[in-house]
């Protein structure tokens, strides 16, 4: 496989566990929720610790996604300079240039 190909495919990759993340904070997120809806109107008694457990897994995945977005934002560069040529491609098109 080429560098480019390499590059897709690792990215593809890394927006699967992205959308894994997202969708486990998005469930987390619904039971935190609804857990403090529950509280406030009385319907559950959670202890205080239970409630920071809700809270606790509706952040607990942030710094994984945080990270696989930078790396998403660093794969979409690398993609854009070997598309635009970058210091590599015009590299190689002095090269050319000068052997002709």
């Amino acid at each position: 496989m080429s560098d480019v190909q390499d590059l897709r495919q690792r990215r593809q990759e890394l927006e699967e566990k992205l959308s894994e993340l997202n969708e486990q904070r998005e469930r987390a997120a619904r039971a935190n929720s609804d857990a403090r809806s529950l509280q406030r109107a009385g319907l559950a008694d959670h202890t205080a610790g239970e409630m920071q457990d809700f809270a606790d897994h509706e952040t607990a995945g942030d710094p994984a996604m945080t990270e696989l977005r930078r790396e998403i934002e660093r794969i979409d560069d690398e993609l854009a300079r070997g598309h635009q040529g970058g210091v590599a491609g015009g590299a190689r098109r002095l090269t050319r240039w000068l052997r002709k």
